[in-house]
């Protein structure tokens, strides 16, 4: 998989009017917290990035399980980030994206998601505690 972002950036590209920061276990109590559905919907994406670190999950396979429409994971992941600069202050995601193919989609490219080793553990951890 080769990534579009710069330097394998974490989430959205940014812009360089956004922070690039480490995502702590406090910031993802926070996520966990908002009652808001976009961010319920990223929280389900992390649940399950975070259930395998390091293994990208395209998103054909992120629909199927987690039993959403391709439209709401876009949308969702649009109003995260702008959730991120209003709340956070940050232009990054704490999941990595990359375009690739996958051989058992119908789509000749899509989206993979991935949450590395690090921020899978801050996850796990904010979701045993919140």
């Amino acid at each position: 998989m080769s990534s579009p972002l710069p330097g394998g950036t974490q989430g959205a590209e940014p812009d360089g009017s956004w922070p690039v920061e480490e995502w702590t276990v406090e910031n993802f109590r926070s996520l966990i917290a908002t009652d808001l559905p976009s961010i319920q919907r990223v929280a389900a994406m992390l649940d399950l990035l975070a259930a395998e670190p390091e293994r990208a999950y395209s998103t054909t396979t992120l629909v199927e399980r987690i039993n959403l429409e391709r439209g709401q994971i876009k949308g969702a992941l649009a109003a995260f980030t702008r959730h991120l600069h209003a709340h956070y202050g940050r232009g990054n995601w704490p999941m990595k994206f990359e375009w690739a193919t996958d051989p058992d989609s119908t789509y000749p490219a899509e989206a993979f998601y991935r949450l590395d080793k690090a921020n899978a553990a801050r996850w796990q951890e904010a979701r045993a505690t919140a």
